[in-house]
């Protein structure tokens, strides 16, 4: 944006996380479904559970879900914001449950305990695709951090707010036919969907900064305040 030079900074130790490939399903309940049930087998393991919303909305309807499930959990959407600390650090305990915003809990280090490394660490569930991929890959990078076992999963359904940004016609027929689970297509869908709207808030940010550009060569001219 700025034209400035960028370097890369190497992690400080090589990361050995896993990240699975996405699931998408036709419908938010089937999502939802699904959710929950990983999440039960991931705590019935004793591995902790991460997982990522988009909203404090999408925080609560699946907290009810869990409630629901009899899965015992914490939500972080950063209403609580003295607490918002000491939840997310004791996010990494055996079988732990925790909802949390993608802006709740930055920041703070999910400490994980010996029999949790044993386990294969935190469990990071995304249940969105964000508009900016940044967001998603901070949200993933809770987990295996300085070297530490970790696994991110992606769930998703075809009646997430991304797919909003795909104004052909032909192309929502098409993807409204798509089958439950859907593999590849549904992965390549939101892949162009998120490019979609990174282009667009990226031609956003370029306006505004070439209106910012203008208007300051205006007021060069036009002398000092009085």
């Amino acid at each position: 944006m700025y034209r400035l030079r960028v370097i890369t900074v190497p992690p400080n130790r090589p990361s050995i996380r896993e990240d699975r490939p996405a699931t998408v399903c036709a419908t938010n309940e089937d999502k939802l479904n699904l959710i929950v049930d990983t999440t039960r087998r991931l705590h019935a393991e004793g591995r902790p559970v991460l997982i990522g919303t988009r909203s404090i909305l999408a925080s609560e309807t699946l907290s009810r879900r869990l409630d629901e499930a009899g899965l015992a959990h914490v939500v972080l959407n950063a209403a609580q914001d003295q607490k918002e600390a000491d939840i997310i650090a004791k996010a990494g305990e055996i079988g732990a449950i925790t909802v949390a915003t993608n802006m709740a809990g930055r920041g703070v280090d999910v400490r994980l305990d010996d029999d949790v490394l044993e386990r294969g660490g935190l469990y990071v569930i995304l249940s969105e695709r964000h508009e900016a991929g940044r967001i998603d890959r901070q949200l993933m990078g809770r987990c295996a951090r300085q070297g530490e076992p970790g696994t991110t999963e992606v769930i998703l359904s075809l009646e997430d707010p991304l797919i909003d940004v795909l104004d052909w016609p032909a192309l929502r027929r098409w993807v409204r036919r798509l089958d439950s689970r859907s593999g590849m297509a549904g992965r390549f869908i939101f892949r162009y969907a998120q490019r979609k709207a990174e282009r667009i808030h990226s031609r956003m940010r370029r306006l505004l900064l070439r209106g910012d550009q203008k208007l300051g060569t205006l007021l060069a001219f036009s002398g000092e305040m009085e």
